[in-house]
């Protein structure tokens, strides 16, 4: 608003400038041809009758204590007057290409004594007579300031309506953006199905929501073709993994002793793959924003004080030490079931990957950047870390960084579940390495921060 406002100042500003000398040069290049062509006139007579029909034209000319448009005085070689409305030769400054000005006393029109400011030209007759022909100013001047004056306001009246046009300019894109903004931030939560408004009549912002609800319309038609052909995968495989478990259950009643272990081997796989399915399906669910209906108050500080309390025995069997202050009361709007599950995914992966003996520090904060105040709510752990060119990778499906392939179970869904419900509610998850320890460069810091209302 400011740059546009600047911009239009300095553009008026130019524009009256360029407008006031062209103005200006137009007045005074109209005295100078009114003074030549008299000096050019007066001249001629000279030239034509002399000295006396030059006197005599000058003498006609001028009027007796009256005050007319120019004014002459001829003088001799010692400048003493001979004829003309000047009563003696002045005392002139002398300007550029030929330029007098003086001031000299006179009655105006009310025969009052006045002061008057002359633009003059001389010229030299002959050796012994030069004639000057003057021009009253003031009226130029008084123009000019006028032009001046009226053009200062012009620029301060463009300046002041460009302002009030930038302004409601500016309010109604502003408005503009914003409901487009809206119709964005409702998408990115979840639902799909919302649009940009339309209003009549069409303009550039409505030709643009046109074409962007149509973006829109393909990508939520290729999301849920996708989304369909993983859900119809899972639904249709879950049922009969399901009976494969089940059976390999009975079958390992029934197996000999020395296929045990073969059969309890298979059904951990079993496991492992419906454990899989359910989570996609639950991300899947998540990422429509259907949960959201089920959103109410809920007390954050008592979730992850039951996940510490949940995991902190298998945190002891790998002789951890699992630091954990209690903090105030927060309350958040979301979904206790969704919100418990994303802090155990988060625990879970902090004591699958510190060593034993290693570290984890819980940790709840308070955060007020600018206008707006947060919550942090950090876990932080003395584990290998993850490079920083592949932590944004970890939130996608299955993938896993290639050190703990082999190394720790999982199926690399559980980070990918963690951003769900963390977009869900309108939260974002920071990864970043820490230095656990003082002298070795490892460790994982996943904060997950919430916009509190003031």
């Amino acid at each position: 608003m400011m740059s546009y406002v600047t911009g239009l100042a300095v553009a008026v500003f130019i524009l009256l400038v360029i407008t006031y000398g062209v103005s200006s040069y137009d007045f005074f290049s109209s005295i100078n041809d009114s003074l030549e062509s008299e000096l050019n006139s007066l001249d001629q007579q000279f030239t034509q009758n002399g000295i006396d029909g030059l006197e005599q034209f000058v003498e006609g000319r001028a009027q007796k204590n009256q005050f007319s448009r120019f004014t002459y005085i001829l003088v001799d070689q010692d400048f003493k007057k001979i004829s003309g409305t000047l009563p003696i030769w002045p005392k002139y400054k002398e300007w550029s290409d030929g330029w007098l000005s003086f001031g000299m006393g006179f009655n105006d029109y009310n025969n009052e004594k006045k002061v008057f400011n002359f633009l003059a030209r001389s010229r030299t007759l002959d050796t012994h007579h030069t004639l000057l022909v003057a021009r009253v100013a003031d009226d130029v001047r008084q123009n000019i300031k006028l032009l001046a004056g009226s053009l200062l306001w012009g620029m301060l009246i463009m300046i002041a309506l460009g302002l009030l046009g930038g302004i409601i300019t500016s309010l109604i894109t502003l408005h503009r953006v914003g409901i487009i903004n809206d119709a964005i931030k409702e998408i990115m939560r979840g639902n799909l199905k919302n649009r940009i408004p339309i209003i009549e009549p069409l303009d550039d912002f409505q030709h643009l929501s046109i074409s962007v609800n149509s973006m829109l319309d393909r990508i939520e038609s290729a999301m849920t073709d996708v989304r369909d052909v993983s859900n119809g995968i899972a639904h249709d495989l879950r049922t009969p993994l399901t009976r494969l478990r089940n059976n390999l259950s009975v079958l390992e009643k029934r197996a000999d002793p020395k296929n045990i272990e073969m059969v309890q081997d298979m059904i951990a796989e079993s496991d492992h793959l419906l454990s899989t399915f359910a989570a996609l399906l639950r991300i899947s669910q998540v990422e429509s924003g259907a949960k959201r209906a089920n959103f109410s108050d809920v007390n954050i500080s008592q979730i992850l004080t039951d996940v510490v309390e949940l995991y902190e025995p298998l945190s002891s069997e790998k002789e951890q030490h699992l630091s954990y202050i209690k903090s105030p009361e927060c309350i958040v709007f979301g979904d206790k079931d969704l919100l418990f599950q994303m802090l155990a995914n988060l625990m879970d992966n902090a004591i699958k990957y510190t060593p034993k003996g290693g570290s984890i520090c819980v940790n709840q904060v308070y955060l007020e950047l600018g206008k707006d105040n947060y919550l942090n709510i950090e876990f932080e752990d003395s584990g290998p870390g993850i490079p920083k060119e592949k932590q944004a990778k970890v939130f996608q499906r299955f993938y896993r960084v290639d050190e703990s392939r082999g190394v720790s179970p999982g199926n690399g869904l559980g980070l990918a579940l963690v951003h769900a419900v963390a977009n869900l509610h309108d939260s974002e998850v920071l990864l970043s390495n820490v230095n656990f320890y003082e002298k070795e460069n490892r460790g994982l810091k996943v904060t997950v921060r919430f916009t509190l209302d003031r």
